[in-house]
This record gives C-alpha cells, structure tokens and sequence, in this order.
C-alpha cells in the first residue's frame, strides 16, 4: 500500500484533544510498533488532510468560521494547508453537509479557478508549456544536455505567475508533466482553460469522480475497508486471522460518505491520509 485515506470516527469528548484521540485510535494499526501483528499495518506515517484538496467534507452554510472545524496539517516541508472556502478536513458530523457527495470536490475546483484568475491580474502572463517543450525539441541551444527535461520544466515553472499557482495548495496539484516521448504532454487543466468557471467545475468533477470513498475507521475500533469489489474489517484488538467478533461490514456496502452520514451528529470524523 502506497497510501490510503480513513475516516476516524471519533467520541464528542475528543474535541478537546483531537489529536491526542487520533494517536490512541489510530496505534493499533500502526505498522512501525513491534506490538501490532503484521496483517494489522495500515500505516508508517500520517497526516490530517482533505480540506485544502477538496478531498474532505463541504461545511453546512453559516457554519464555516466554526472553531470546531479541523483543517489539514502543513505540508511535511512545513508549508501551511488552508482549506478551501467551505470546505474542511474534519470537525462534528453535524456540521458537515452530506447532501450532496461532490460539494467538497466542486469547491475545490472553484477555488482553483479563483486561484488562477486573482493570480492572472497580478503576475506578466505566462508562456504555454508547448512553447517550452518546442524549444527543446527544435532548439539545441535552448536547453543543452537538458536528455530529460528537467531544465526545460524547471524554466517553465520558474514564470512567477505558475510558480505562484503550482505552489498554492488550491492548485490542487493536478498539472502532469508527463514524457518526453510520444506521449502528449499536458499542463494544468485551468492553464489556458477557456470555458466558463462552471464549465471547469463540471470538467474537474465528472459524475465517476463526484462521490468520495474512503476507509473508515468507527469509534470501536474496526478499519473498514468497503469498496465494490473489495470488503474488509481489521478490529484493533485482536489477531487479525483469529478475530472472534462479527465484522459491522454490511452485506453492501454503502460507500463510506453514506455510512458517515448517519452517524449521531455529535461524532467527530477526521480525513487522514495515511503512508504505508
């Protein structure tokens, strides 16, 4: 597993130390303790995270100034997470708009425009990615040695007005560089994007990627992991092969925003995104 993202669910009593709440929850599964059996590692290393990606939970309306909110942990180089307007890693279930599953992720995308836009009127226009990829395939001067592209990337992002974007975490981080090949080279979608800014939302939100799932992980206890053709429950007290509990997996299931959706409204649920 290369990383994966779990819900925890957490008692109303955590709010006060909802990191201190997490750790506990979250050490049973934990691959680095010698303490944990070997089928029980879901994670090395972890970190709040879905409020800046859209990959979190929409805000009920009135309520995003909300203390009780939990936003993303910085960057592992330190650099600060904001979450998107609306949009937030965690807090109260009650407070976290379930209605419609793809608010978070049209937000996001939201914000991604408005990112570029504010951006655009304050930066020199910048040249295409193309441009940059014409000269070092036409040009052996442009970018000499230069086998891979790393130069030739390098001075593209270097444009104050894509430096500025690419390192904002509303950019989302969806800009491919791809190969040096035969493979069509892409740039960020919203770079040169001329529709409308519901045209993008609706172009970075198709119907197949609108509902999120991820793991979950309940207040007692068990990691569930549910997806159509995959369904699992670890429970954190016990061998994973001699568990004598029955699974709380349902014979269906339903996606994990449902399954939130119906929890009591003082429950706390927490994106964590998880390394293993």
């Amino acid at each position: 597993m290369a990383g994966v993202t779990v819900t925890v669910c957490l008692p109303a009593e955590a709010a006060g130390d909802v990191e201190g709440a997490l750790t506990k929850a979250l050490a049973p599964f934990d691959s680095d303790s010698g303490d944990n059996p070997v089928d029980r590692g879901m994670w090395d290393s972890r970190r709040i995270h879905g409020g800046s990606n859209g990959r979190g939970f929409a805000v009920v309306g009135g309520h995003e100034e909300d203390p009780r909110l939990i936003h993303d942990d910085p960057a592992f180089d330190g650099t600060p997470r904001p979450s998107v307007p609306g949009v937030c890693a965690g807090g109260p279930r009650a407070l976290l708009d379930f209605s419609e599953p793809h608010l978070a992720s049209e937000r996001a995308a939201g914000a991604s425009w408005d990112l570029w836009q504010s951006l655009s009127a304050v930066h020199p226009a910048a040249a295409p990615l193309s441009d940059f990829v014409e000269r070092w395939h036409n040009d052996p001067d442009a970018f000499p040695g230069d086998r891979y592209g790393d130069a030739m990337f390098s001075a593209y992002r270097a444009q104050p007005l894509i430096e500025a974007y690419l390192d904002h975490p509303f950019s989302l981080g969806l800009w491919y560089e791809g190969f040096l090949g035969d493979t069509e080279l892409r740039e960020h979608p919203v770079i040169g994007y001329e529709g409308t800014r519901a045209e993008y939302i609706r172009y970075l939100t198709p119907p197949s990627t609108r509902t999120p799932n991820t793991d979950v992980l309940t207040m007692d206890g068990w990691w569930l992991e549910g997806y159509e053709h995959s369904m699992a429950a670890v429970h954190a007290f016990c061998e994973p092969e001699l568990c004598p509990h029955d699974s709380p997996l349902p014979a269906k299931w339903p996606g994990s925003e449902a399954y939130l959706a119906n929890l009591p409204g003082d429950t706390i649920l927490v994106r964590v995104h998880c390394h293993c």
